[in-house]
């Protein structure tokens, strides 16, 4: 095959295979009665290549501050998806084009930030999914101040290191363990 062609065959393959959360609200209503699966409130904007991602959550919570973001997505990603609250401020952005592309690199998943982004189409051509309340040019302090791994609640919903979280157009779920797909 091509380069082309084994690209795009890559890509539909993906895509076939991508995880529908309409669909695990549709067969997983006794966890979603339980709270073991649980919706975030519509509240995010869809940034990056990957519509669809999901994996376990790394939590972090910042507030107008990247510097842990950033050593966070420095390390090695394994799959996993990085959820920041960011303490819902739009007053600068928790992350960046250079952030989203070393995500990639490293081989996260994904992330989603209860906060804002900036280098929009820097972060639309990467390999990764974001989610963010929207963009803002101003870049954040640096004093490393903030809390790795601990609970964060964001968008109506609690949220523990170690669980899982599911992406699509339609939303993001967030479930104690991993689905079946």
């Amino acid at each position: 095959m091509h380069g082309k062609e084994f690209k795009g065959y890559a890509v539909l393959k993906t895509y076939m295979a991508a995880f529908a959360t309409a669909e695990a609200c549709d067969s997983n209503t006794a966890l979603l009665a339980s709270g073991e699966l649980r919706a975030l409130e519509p509240i995010f904007k869809i940034y990056g290549q990957r519509r669809s991602f999901s994996g376990p959550i790394v939590t972090l919570k910042v507030f107008e501050d990247n510097v842990l973001v950033r050593q966070l997505l420095e390390t090695r990603g394994e799959g996993r998806v990085l959820v920041i609250d960011g303490g819902g401020s739009k007053r600068c952005a928790l992350v960046g084009g250079n952030l989203a592309q070393s995500a990639q690199n490293m081989g996260w998943s994904g992330i989603v930030v209860n906060g804002c982004i900036r280098d929009v189409d820097e972060i639309n051509a990467c390999d990764i999914g974001v989610r963010a309340l929207g963009s803002n040019p101003l870049k954040s302090n640096k004093k490393a101040i903030g809390e790795k791994h601990a609970p964060i609640s964001i968008a109506g919903t609690l949220i523990r290191d170690g669980e899982w979280l599911y992406a699509d157009s339609d939303g993001i779920l967030i479930s104690k363990m991993e689905l079946s797909i």
